[in-house]
């Protein structure tokens, strides 16, 4: 486990691509670019690109709190423990910022990604109409660190 860099661009692209399509909120290039250099932004990489995680650090003036950017899991590297080692070490990053709670949007029709996010203390908050496109919504997570 590793915290990534701007050097790490080509292969987050690359994993971005292998986990998700345009409607799963794929990252492009100069997002990916943006996200790496942010200082409110945090990215970890498991292996050589099983898998990453993506946190931000938010505020709204008067709190602040952790957001579960993106998390992907190359295909071939899902259910041996990456996503949790990744969550653990992005959880860790949150606490270190001051960040006691963190935020996140799952599409509704991912039972494997709600089964994980429900085993590591999330709760769903509330659906999210069309979320992820027409037809499509997302559950919005809070889980406290």
């Amino acid at each position: 486990m590793r915290r990534a860099s701007a050097a790490d661009l080509e292969d987050l692209l690359a994993l971005e691509t292998r986990c998700f399509s345009e409607g799963d909120g794929l990252f492009h290039r100069r997002q990916l670019h943006y996200l790496l250099k942010s200082p409110h932004c945090a990215w970890f990489i498991a292996g050589h690109f099983e898998g990453a995680v993506c946190v931000l650090v938010a505020a709204n003036g008067r709190r602040r709190w952790g957001r579960l950017y993106s998390l992907a899991v190359d295909p071939q590297y899902r259910k041996q423990g990456v996503a949790r080692r990744l969550l653990a070490a992005a959880f860790a990053w949150l606490r270190e910022q001051g960040v006691t709670t963190v935020r996140a949007e799952v599409k509704s029709a991912n039972g494997a990604a709600r089964h994980l996010y429900a085993d590591l203390g999330f709760t769903e908050e509330g659906v999210l109409p069309d979320y992820y496109g027409p037809g499509d919504p997302g559950i919005k997570l809070y889980r406290p660190l």
